[in-house]
């Protein structure tokens, strides 16, 4: 009697009828691999063709519901089932994807031997035939989605999830670089790093163990160190990066896409659903108008590769003077005025002598004269950042004693930026602020892309502004470096931090007849200056095309009275460390998003070797995506060459002297 005529005579029932003792020992063979193997069926198997009338009287749904009679998703019943080997084959339909199209898919693929399981193909392909079960009633076709959030209670599912995301994002990124990762296991998949201490080192060694594939060198010229992790620049590490000399330049498509996750989620009543993961973020990087595809692909052996958290000339942004020089020159080659973005600039580079300080001191008399405010604030030109050496000044003699000052006024060494003072800043309960946000700029394969990060946080003076009183830096500089020694440092906000959400809410409780919004007018309007300010330096920042670099960079923005951002300085190795929840919230999930684009691309997990070193570090929820991709060289970089040569002053951005 076949199974399905078995069943059919008993269904009214509790149960069905279990299977006779012939048909159950051949069942049991299946727990063993070696006894029963793909394609080699039991004698006694029940045929179609011997029961016609089994397979007509007996319609699918009745089938399922016997099957589910059988199978409970109660763990606790397995051992009290009547038949707990029925139970055992027929529950590997749960908590597993079911694939009987292509035995080829990722899922079927044994991480531990690299080989295909067979075993599981078999109880999932030919067991079925075998006994008549149709399993594509137990899946629903793709007309539904499981929300990420009840997908993610799945913990058997957040982990594959989290695997395949991550080297599906690591297929676009290298795709959008041109490059191709293929697998060496003479090194037994290990990467090494060296990190270098300060700037809050261990919450960058946290995201490093997280990846059980990294272990730490000692030294930075440690042989086989992939990646070095530093505070300043190592120009030697940086040297023993390869200069790409063939660099893709052909785009292949500018398709957008999201991210297909494949790994579906089996639901309590068998039903198997995709996963809507576009709350990850994924989209803002894959979708993004920048994303292309190069047609050259490059290959790399990953253990072989060098990768520095530092650009080489990364300068061009960060050091006050450059940034300056790089906007006016960027901004006049758009016939667009550098002081509609940055505060009036005026850069000293030859003392009291120097032509620019003497067009200073004509502009400072004007404004002396007509009676307007006349505040200005005096910074080093390069080599500083967190507040050291700036001063704020309001005559002549203080300013012109500061630049008397430069150890160095002829060469050139030394230089003064003199900026002007906002006359109304935007103010939060009567103290200053500046707006803080990060940027990540990656130089893979020598194609130079720019991330910007959605979210930022707003920095607090202690104390109320006053024009007047210029010697309380407490007043007029919003660093943690110089606020953090104030004795009202946190009295008002927790560590003097606000979050973007905050100030919203800020903004519609002080001002709601103004139209406004942060979200749609002021982080948009900051974002496209960051745009401009990578389009500016793009050529310079990596122009011996260093194979692996990238950085994290601090952008500092002040809003005037009127809520318009003005790009103040741009920051190499900004703050890591975790002064506020704020800054515990936005710093470390920052990080781990830069780690996925920078660095898991270039050096992915293995998968040829046993993953017991992995306990303990799977992190039980997928990290959202915050860094959205503004700007890829061969596209943005193309049309900005293209519209400069169109106004006809290209020959005057691409001929001005490297910094």
């Amino acid at each position: 009697m076949s199974i399905r005529k078995s069943v059919q005579s008993q269904h009214v029932k509790d149960r069905p009828k279990i299977p006779s003792v012939p048909q159950r020992k051949q069942l049991s063979k299946l727990n063993n691999k070696t006894e029963i193997t793909k394609g080699s069926l039991p004698n006694t198997k029940p045929k179609l063709s011997q029961s016609p009338e089994g397979h007509t009287n007996l319609d699918d749904k009745e089938i399922i519901n016997a099957v589910k009679s059988i199978y409970s998703p109660k763990v606790a019943e397995k051992q009290t089932h009547r038949n707990p080997r029925i139970y055992s084959k027929i529950s590997i339909f749960k908590g597993r994807r079911i694939i009987t199209e292509n035995i080829d898919s990722p899922i079927l693929i044994n991480r531990k031997t690299g080989a295909n399981d067979e075993n599981f193909t078999y109880r999932t392909t030919v067991i079925p035939k075998h006994f008549e079960i149709d399993l594509s009633a137990f899946r629903i076709q793709k007309n539904g989605m499981v929300s990420l959030k009840e997908a993610m209670r799945d913990k058997s599912w957040l982990g594959k999830a989290k695997e395949f995301i991550q080297s599906e994002l690591s297929s676009f990124i290298n795709a959008s670089n041109g490059i191709i990762i293929t697998h060496n296991e003479s090194n037994g998949g290990l990467y090494k790093y060296f990190l270098g201490k300060g700037n809050n080192h261990p919450l960058v060694k946290q995201c490093f163990n997280s990846r059980w594939w990294w272990s730490q060198a000692e030294e930075e010229q440690s042989p086989g160190v992939n990646m070095s992790w530093t505070q300043l620049k190592s120009q030697e590490f940086i040297n023993s990066i390869p200069i790409i000399r063939d660099r893709p330049e052909n785009i292949e498509n500018i398709e957008k896409r999201s991210i297909d996750c494949k790994i579906f989620y089996e639901s309590e009543v068998l039903e198997e659903k995709s996963v809507d993961i576009s709350p990850l973020g994924y989209d803002i990087i894959t979708k993004s108008s920048s994303y292309v595809v190069l047609s050259e692909k490059l290959q790399y052996i990953p253990h072989q590769i060098k990768c520095h958290n530092r650009l080489e000339f990364n300068s061009n942004l960060s050091d006050k003077k450059f940034l300056y020089m790089n906007m006016k020159k960027y901004y006049s080659a758009l016939r667009k005025n550098v002081f509609n973005y940055l505060p009036l600039t005026f850069h000293i580079k030859f003392g009291e002598e120097d032509p620019e300080f003497i067009e200073f001191l004509n502009y400072f008399q004007e404004l002396k004269s007509s009676k307007q405010q006349n505040l200005w604030i005096l910074k080093p030109g390069e080599n500083t950042n967190r507040g050291n050496g700036i001063c704020v000044c309001d005559t002549l003699e203080k300013i012109t004693q500061e630049v008397r000052n430069n150890p160095f006024p002829k060469t050139g060494e030394h230089t003064f930026i003199i900026q002007k003072y906002l006359d109304r800043p935007y103010l939060i309960n009567k103290r200053k602020f500046d707006i803080r946000l990060y940027t990540l700029v990656t130089a893979t394969n020598g194609i130079i892309q720019a991330y910007f990060y959605q979210e930022g946080y707003l920095r607090t003076a202690c104390k109320e502004y006053s024009p007047k009183n210029l010697d309380n830096k407490f007043i007029h500089l919003t660093n943690d470096a110089v606020q953090k020694k104030s004795e009202d440092y946190g009295k008002f906000e927790n560590g003097n931090k606000i979050s973007y959400m905050e100030f919203q809410r800020y903004i519609e409780n002080r001002r709601p007849k103004v139209n406004i919004n942060f979200f749609d007018d002021v982080l948009p309007a900051m974002k496209d200056i960051v745009k401009d300010t990578i389009q500016a330096v793009y050529m310079k920042i990596s122009k011996n095309n260093r194979a692996h670099t990238f950085e994290i960079y601090g952008y500092d923005f002040l809003l005037d009275s009127n809520l318009k951002p003005w790009l103040l300085e741009v920051n190499t190795n900004p703050c890591l460390e975790l002064s506020s929840p704020i800054l515990a919230r936005i710093i470390p999930a920052m990080l781990e998003n830069a780690f996925k684009i920078a660095l898991d691309p270039l050096f992915p997990e293995p998968h040829h070797i046993s993953k017991k070193a992995q306990v303990g570090t799977l992190q039980d929820h997928l990290p959202e995506n915050k860094f959205e991709l503004i700007f890829h060289e061969k596209y943005d970089g193309a049309k900005l060459l293209e519209r400069l040569e169109s106004l006809g002053t290209l020959n005057i951005f691409m001929s001005a002297k490297d910094e």
